[in-house]
């Protein structure tokens, strides 16, 4: 791949009872740099997103719940200098 291209591939798992249940997320992706301006480097970013949680607190009516998974396309833009 080029230097300024980038094929990426992320993910992390969290919770195990530890203030919550579970979680994971997965981020795949294209990364590019697309131009330079005094000094200044345009990036772009795009992908696709998964972000999952499950999460239990309390007991009886006072218990609550959430259990969510959420997914797609992620676009972003950044500058460095």
């Amino acid at each position: 791949m080029a230097p300024a291209h980038e094929l990426f591939l992320r993910s992390d798992i969290g919770g195990f009872g530890v203030r919550g249940k579970f979680s994971w997320q997965a981020i795949g992706g294209y990364g590019f740099d697309f131009g330079d301006w005094n000094g200044i480097t345009f990036s772009g970013v795009i992908g696709y997103r998964a972000l999952s949680v499950d999460y239990a607190q309390g007991e009886g009516r006072h218990r609550y719940e959430f259990d969510m998974l959420q997914h797609g396309p992620v676009l972003g833009l950044s500058m460095r200098w």
